[in-house]
């Protein structure tokens, strides 16, 4: 009997501990919740149209944008690690202080795009044809051997 009362009290304490901590979670006196204001895209989003969209800061990494179109778009500061951007359209984008670190670019076009500042270093499928095609500055960083014309 005594045994079977300690189980009681036990269950009973523990439905007590989430009850509270559900309660407290809706406790109108707790802080602000936190929000994030960055724009997070990620999964697999092949031949989408991403044309004109505002993505500075957005988390874009792990990601499918295979045959994507992202012309016009401001990508700033924009996280584009370990994606796969085959054949996407990059052309007159804002592409300033993007990071495509281990990224695939292969066959994407960068026409009239600014790189400034932008991380290809570790981009896979990357060619001297495309960066013909795109601006940037000294801090633009890419693969040895390939270099980037300085935006006007």
């Amino acid at each position: 009997m005594l045994t079977h009362f300690r189980l009681a009290a036990l269950s009973a304490a523990a439905l007590c501990v989430v009850w509270a901590s559900q309660a407290s979670a809706f406790w109108p006196f707790a802080a602000a919740p936190r929000l994030s204001m960055t724009s997070t895209y990620g999964g697999v989003c092949e031949d989408c149209n991403l044309a004109n969209r505002n993505l500075t800061g957005a988390k874009m990494s792990n990601s499918v944008f295979n045959r994507s179109n992202f012309s016009e778009a401001v990508m700033a500061r924009a996280d584009a690690s370990r994606s796969e951007f085959q054949g996407a359209d990059f052309s007159g984008a804002d592409l300033s202080g993007v990071t495509f670190a281990d990224a695939n670019v292969a066959r994407a076009r960068f026409d009239g795009a600014n790189i400034t500042g932008a991380n290809l270093e570790t981009a896979e499928g990357l060619t001297q044809r495309q960066l013909n095609a795109a601006c940037g500055d000294t801090t633009t960083r890419v693969r040895r051997g390939l270099r980037v014309r300085e935006c006007d």
